[in-house]
C-alpha cells in the first residue's frame, strides 16, 4: 500500500510538472481531477473543479463545445484530436491542440482523459504566413491568389443568395514606356505609388488586386453598379491629376462588368478583359462598362 501511494505521489508530481493542460473527467462528464497547469489556467481551485462538469466551469457556448467533443470521443471509443479557439474565464484567447482519449475508472467506467496543448504562437505565425502569401510582395497589396480566393467566395455567395458584385479591370496605359525610358526600378515606385493611389481612393466594400505586371482587379460589393461606375471614373480622374513621380504622369484604362447568372470565375473574366481591351483600343484613359440593367 505504502508501494502504491508513492507511485501516485511521484504521477502526481510529474504531472503537475507539466506545462500541458491535463483533465479527466468520468462518465456524466464531471471532473474527477487536473494538474496544476490546468487549474492555473482557468484560474479555478480543486474544490471549485472536481465534481462539476463544463457548464458549470465555462460559458454556455465553450460548454457545448467541450461536450460535443467528448460525446463524439465516447461514440468512437478512439483517440480524438481537435484544435480550435478557447476563450476562457479569464477572458484569455488561446488556440488549443487537444487530445482526448476514453480511460476506465473503478474498473469499470470510462471516462475522458484529455490533454491540451497551448499553440497560439504557432497558429498566429500560420496565419501570418498565409496571410504573406496572398500580399503581393512589391505594392503591398493583395495578390492574384488573393484574387482568385475573393471572387470564388463572391460567386458562392451570388449563386445561392443573388447578392450581386461588380468586376473593375484596370490597366496602366503605356506602362512599357516607362520602364524602357525610366528603368524597372523607376517603373516598380510607379506600382507602388499608383496601388497605394487606388487603395486610397476605394471603399470599404471595394477589393484591390495585382493580378500582373501593370494589371489590377476590383472586386466591388457595392449592389449599385451605377455606383460602382462612378467609382471608376472617379479613380481615372485622380489618377490622370495626380503626378506619381517628378516627371512622370500616367492614365488607366477601365473595364467594368457585373456579374451575371451562370457565371464562373473564366466567363467574367474574359467579359470584363473583353471592355478593358474596348477602353484601351478606343483611346486609353477611359472607362468602358456593359450596360447598366
Amino acid at each position: 500500500m505504502e508501494h502504491l501511494e508513492n507511485s501516485n505521489l511521484l504521477l502526481s508530481s510529474v504531472i503537475n510538472l507539466i506545462d500541458d493542460l491535463i483533465f479527466y473527467k468520468d462518465e456524466n462528464f464531471k471532473y474527477l481531477g487536473c494538474n496544476s497547469a490546468f487549474l492555473t489556467f482557468i484560474n479555478k481551485s480543486p474544490a471549485e473543479l472536481i465534481g462539476k462538469d463544463d457548464f458549470e466551469i465555462f460559458d454556455h457556448e465553450l460548454a457545448c463545445l467541450f461536450r460535443h467533443n467528448d460525446e463524439l470521443m465516447l461514440a468512437e471509443g478512439n483517440i480524438r484530436t481537435n484544435e480550435e479557439w478557447v476563450t476562457y474565464p479569464d477572458g484569455s484567447k488561446v488556440y488549443l491542440l487537444t487530445k482526448k482519449i476514453p480511460f476506465v475508472y473503478n474498473h469499470v467506467s470510462t471516462g475522458i482523459l484529455g490533454i491540451s496543448r497551448d499553440i497560439t504562437s504557432l497558429e498566429k505565425a500560420k496565419q501570418q504566413l498565409k496571410a504573406q502569401t496572398l500580399i503581393d510582395e512589391l505594392t503591398n497589396i493583395k495578390n492574384r491568389k488573393a484574387y482568385n480566393l475573393k471572387i470564388t467566395a463572391l460567386l458562392a455567395v451570388f449563386e445561392r443568395y443573388q447578392t450581386p458584385f461588380s468586376i473593375i479591370s484596370i490597366d496602366i496605359d503605356d506602362f512599357k514606356k516607362i520602364n524602357d525610358n525610366h528603368g524597372h526600378d523607376i517603373g516598380d515606385k510607379v506600382l507602388q505609388g499608383f496601388s497605394a493611389l487606388i487603395e486610397a481612393h476605394i471603399r470599404q466594400t471595394d477589393h484591390l488586386f495585382r493580378v500582373g505586371g501593370e494589371e489590377f482587379i476590383i472586386l466591388s460589393e457595392s449592389k449599385n453598379k451605377i455606383d460602382t461606375i462612378k467609382l471608376a471614373e472617379k479613380l481615372r480622374i485622380t489618377v490622370a491629376n495626380k503626378t506619381l513621380m517628378s516627371d512622370i504622369n500616367i492614365t488607366i484604362s477601365l473595364g467594368i462588368c457585373e456579374v451575371i447568372k451562370g457565371d464562373c470565375a473564366n466567363s467574367i473574366a474574359k467579359r470584363v478583359d473583353t471592355l478593358l481591351y474596348q477602353a484601351k483600343s478606343s483611346g486609353k484613359n477611359r472607362v468602358i462598362h456593359n450596360s447598366v440593367a
